[in-house]
């Protein structure tokens, strides 16, 4: 199974890269995109600046019209483990990712001056996804890859990206994981995909960007006269994992939730 998947974060990388300096440090603030960005806004009055990179949009756009061609199984989300939820059931599946992140480990895994081995983080937030599912927007890939399911993904990335670092990591854990950029990557006129995904990641990027994905959510409407359902949108696969554990603890050998039970008298 093939799939294109773009993250239009991809486009806002002079945005997102501004938006890194220390004076800034938007990790500190609330992860609601609408909220943080009004915080931000409002302790950084004109700080903020909204370039898209124009190569890259009509790149992506231009990649997106092609598929659209032959694909009509489409869907959209706002973070990107939302992929998931059209993969469930798929297996063998083939990824080509365009995307400002790799998407593998840029969940939990960090490099620190204190501890440089990237290797060790890697290998610590592997186990965190074959122990206990730690599944999120940004490890969904390798996530795939732990349950079987994963036969390639290629990462259409940009030079400038922080998470280049990750790449050599990459290659160790995900087999068949392929970098590349808009430039040396060669689609050699295939553009056929089974399935066709777009996420805005709008905690990454300011609201003066966000435009772009109802853009692209309009594009698929007039084409194929499908409507798309909005719910859908805000679809979150952490979130089918978040107390995953707690239930199995609480559940396990108890027969809770399994069939009725008898009634019973509380005196």
């Amino acid at each position: 199974m093939r799939v294109l998947s773009i993250d239009l974060d991809y486009i806002c990388e002079p945005a997102i890269n501004h938006n890194k300096i220390d004076e800034i440090r938007e990790e500190n603030y609330d992860q609601w995109p609408v909220l943080k960005w009004w915080q931000l806004f409002n302790d950084f009055p004109g700080e903020f600046r909204h370039d898209i990179n124009i190569e890259y949009f009509h790149y992506c756009l231009r990649v997106y019209l092609r598929a659209l061609r032959t694909c009509r199984e489409v869907y959209f989300g706002y973070d990107h483990d939302n992929i998931l939820y059209g993969l469930e059931g798929h297996t063998d599946i083939d990824i080509v990712n365009i995307d400002h992140h790799d998407d593998v480990f840029s969940g939990v895994f960090r490099i620190s001056d204190e501890d440089e081995s990237g290797d060790i983080n890697s290998t610590y937030e592997r186990k965190l996804l074959e122990c206990y599912d730690r599944v999120m927007e940004g490890n969904w890939s390798l996530w795939l890859h732990t349950k079987g399911r994963l036969s390639s993904y290629t990462w259409i990335g940009d030079d400038k990206s922080e998470n280049i670092d990750h790449i050599q990591y990459a290659e160790k854990h995900l087999p068949n994981f392929t970098y590349s950029t808009m430039e040396r990557y060669d689609w050699k006129d295939n553009y056929e995909f089974d399935q066709i995904f777009i996420c805005l990641s709008p905690s990454y990027i300011p609201p003066l960007q966000w435009h772009m994905f109802g853009t692209f959510m309009t594009i698929y409407e007039e084409i194929t006269g499908k409507k798309i359902n909005k719910k859908d949108l805000h679809k979150k696969y952490e979130l089918e994992y978040y107390y995953h554990g707690c239930t199995e603890y609480i559940t396990k050998g108890t027969g809770i939730g399994e069939g009725p039970s008898a009634p019973r008298i509380i005196y």
